[in-house]
């Protein structure tokens, strides 16, 4: 606040900037005038956007068609599927050995193991 007063006393209310007669009459044109030259644009038309986008959309919707239909359509068959059958179809005795073979292997279980969960189941 004291700042303010100080600058006052010293400079009063009058402003000290002083623009010269007739600055701002041509400012204008020797702006435009020191501006370099570039050449004309064509306008790009507004209103054009709206029937380019919908022309985009009908050709993505025509492309995704035509692969759709050339695709080849996965056949249903009316068998089983291969892990129904597995389950349907009942063991044979001789079979049962390789099963129970096949599901230890998958199952990493080794002798040890194996003993030790038939002791526990009975």
């Amino acid at each position: 606040m004291n700042e303010e007063m100080y600058i006052q006393e010293k400079v009063g209310k009058r402003n000290p900037f002083r623009v010269p007669e007739g600055y701002f009459d041509n400012l204008t044109a020797q702006v435009m005038q020191n501006l370099p030259e570039q050449p004309k644009r064509r306008a790009k038309s507004v209103f054009m956007r709206p029937v380019f986008y919908a022309a985009a959309s009908v050709c993505a919707l025509l492309v995704a068609g035509a692969a759709w239909m050339w695709h080849p359509a996965a056949e249903v068959s009316s068998a089983e599927p291969v892990q129904a059958k597995a389950v349907s179809q009942p063991q044979q005795l001789d079979n049962a050995d390789g099963y129970f073979d096949e599901a230890a292997d998958y199952m990493m279980l080794d002798n040890h193991e194996i003993y030790a969960y038939l002791a526990e189941s009975y």
